[in-house]
């Protein structure tokens, strides 16, 4: 590999660990990212620093985690001063300061950056007057349709906007799909009104008039086999893949869809949601305790489909990549935001609680001549993505970032809470007190604590992968050791930078 190889992380939307092949699960189908595993090293406990999209997808390209970048829910732009709406005449460079994202650093060093498909970096619903590219309403005027970047320092970017069949009207890939293929597009929103409900509690499961040749997902494959075959001279490239999927509505292609009618699906933990009743998850996400055994497997069919969807647009990047010539000199990172319930506790969808079925994420990293084992069990979080990447490229990164060079410590065999002077951690809100919610993971428990109602949960996830059991009145000792953790690493994460619109 070159001193500069390029860099491409392959992004997923809610996405949970088991959802691969090589995570465990038997009844997916995922060839060629569970190849692309067998040839690189797969993490089994990777953690978000965040169980919602966009302070999760703050702290992968930040390498901060939410006290420190300030994204602590959805609908918070990532700081950047374009985008402030400051009274720039009134006030210096300070004043408002903003973290480089990863395509800031790549793009210093001397790489192109591109980026394809969702990104989330600000809100999806706010004020046209705001004029945030990933706003919905700022597409529906036509002027972002000549639009591609920069953006948070990616040179190049083509969007996808919203989940489901939501994309077909807003988004690049929405501008080529009305015009390349009409018909099916005019099929789409009469496809939304009249499909039949396979689920009839869930309004969003339903086959999508989309065949997989025209879905997003496949769209964003070859956008990006573009981008390679339309490189020029010798830089280095920093890119981005966003796949909006599998995140709801549950809405495969109808074609796919077929293929997986029947199939047997992995059995949820605490279906019934007897052993959640009395913590909070007991009102998160979507209850789904009224559905029949049956619909929940229908639930998981779908989101399968979707899964494979995405790995056969995996497949295409590879090709791509190695038609190109560049495979070998690609570092290649797979992974996602955040989970989802998918009935675990007889809860769909995500929320703001802590839960391993919404933290616990697939990190799959192809580095070659990186020497790192096929498999490590040592606890990491999304905050470490930028350093390990910047490491192996040998790109100066920023040295206040929260995470560390995860590649290191495992070489190394470095005690990772002490070498990243955190664990792996989660910070969640939904606003109100009594949501806040911290967590840190070590090498087999999870510790979760609701400062503002005292609620505490600790769990072996050697013994209870389900999380069935709450540990914490039977290991106290244990659970204040983790507690302190969490208190200390918060003093050292909290650092406001949002809001000031001027001087004084």
């Amino acid at each position: 590999m070159p001193n500069q190889p390029n860099i491409l992380i392959i992004h997923a939307d809610q996405l949970r660990y088991d959802s691969l092949g090589c995570t465990g699960n038997p009844y997916v189908r995922t060839p060629n990212l569970d190849r692309l595993a067998s040839e690189g090293t797969l993490f089994t406990r990777h953690i978000s620093s965040n169980t919602i999209c966009m302070p999760s997808r703050a702290s992968l390209f930040t390498g901060l985690y939410p006290p420190g970048h300030n994204v602590w829910t959805n609908g918070i732009p990532l700081n950047r001063r374009e985008y402030s709406h400051v009274n720039q005449r009134s006030i210096g460079e300070r004043v408002c300061p903003e973290p480089p994202t990863a395509a800031d650093i790549f793009a210093r060093a001397g790489y192109d950056t591109a980026a394809f498909g969702k990104l989330h970096l600000t809100p999806n619903l706010a004020p046209v007057e705001y004029g945030f590219p990933e706003t919905w309403a700022c597409w529906q005027d036509g002027r972002f349709d000549d639009w591609h970047g920069p953006y948070y320092g990616f040179r190049h970017v083509e969007m996808t906007q919203g989940h489901g069949e939501q994309p077909c009207h807003l988004g690049h890939y929405a501008l080529w799909f009305q015009q390349m293929h009409p018909e099916v597009y005019e099929a789409v929103g009469r496809n939304a009104r009249e499909a039949e409900r396979p689920v009839p509690q869930l309004n969003d499961l339903y086959p999508s008039a989309i065949p997989a040749e025209l879905h997003n997902t496949t769209w964003l494959a070859g956008r990006f086999s573009a981008y390679l075959d339309a490189r020029s001279g010798e830089r280095p490239f920093f890119a981005f893949v966003g796949f909006p999927d599998p995140h709801h509505p549950f809405t495969p292609s109808y074609d796919v869809v077929r293929e997986f009618e029947g199939i047997d699906v992995q059995t949820a933990f605490d279906s019934d949601g007897e052993a959640a009743a009395a913590t909070p998850l007991a009102n998160a996400g979507t209850d789904v305790s009224t559905l029949t055994a049956e619909e929940r497997r229908i639930v998981k069919r779908y989101t399968y489909a979707m899964v494979y969807q995405i790995d056969q647009a995996v497949g295409r990047i590879i090709d791509g990549l190695k038609r190109a010539g560049v495979w070998e000199d690609t570092i290649i990172v797979f992974t996602s935001d955040h989970g989802d319930f998918l009935c675990d506790h007889a809860r769909l969808r995500k929320s703001i609680n802590a839960s391993d079925s919404l933290l616990h994420l697939p990190f799959i990293i192809r580095a070659p001549g990186a020497g790192l084992p096929a498999r490590v069990d040592t606890p990491m979080s999304n905050v470490d993505v930028l350093p390990t990447l910047a490491a192996m490229a040998g790109v100066p990164g920023p040295t206040w970032v929260h995470g560390v060079d995860i590649a290191r410590v495992v070489r190394d065999g470095e005690d990772h809470v002490a070498a990243n002077r955190a664990g792996s951690l989660s910070y969640c809100s939904g606003g109100e007190p009594e949501s806040v919610n911290y967590t840190v993971y070590d090498e087999a428990y999870r510790f979760t604590v609701y400062p503002h109602t005292g609620y505490t949960e600790l769990y072996d996830h050697r013994e209870d992968p389900g999380e069935m059991r709450n540990l914490v009145e039977a290991q106290p000792e244990r659970a204040a050791a983790m507690r302190r953790i969490i208190e200390s690493q918060l003093l050292m994460h909290r650092n406001p930078i949002l809001a000031r619109v001027s001087a004084w």
